[in-house]
């Protein structure tokens, strides 16, 4: 069962930036989101104040994100450098 990506503002406009500037990485965060979409359980379950979220290393970077299993969606909440997004 596959689930649908919503991108977060945030998200979608670093995404945006990322198609222009470093297409190869773009590329990679894509392959992992199609991954992404088709087992959303292969991110890291977060705790304490960012329960409930998970996370993804892509590279050096890290993707953030819910799972909502009623709606079949995947909240995209943040992506950022490994150093900046805790």
């Amino acid at each position: 069962m596959t689930f649908s990506v919503v991108p977060g503002p945030d998200v979608e406009a670093a995404f945006r930036k990322m198609a222009k500037k470093d297409p190869a990485r773009f590329e990679q965060v894509a392959k992992k989101l199609l991954e992404l979409a088709e087992n959303p359980e292969i991110g890291k379950p977060l705790r304490n104040r960012l329960k409930g979220s998970r996370r993804l290393h892509i590279g050096h970077y890290v993707l953030m994100y819910k799972i909502e299993k009623k709606k079949q969606q995947i909240i995209l909440i943040d992506y950022a450098h490994h150093d900046d997004v805790y």
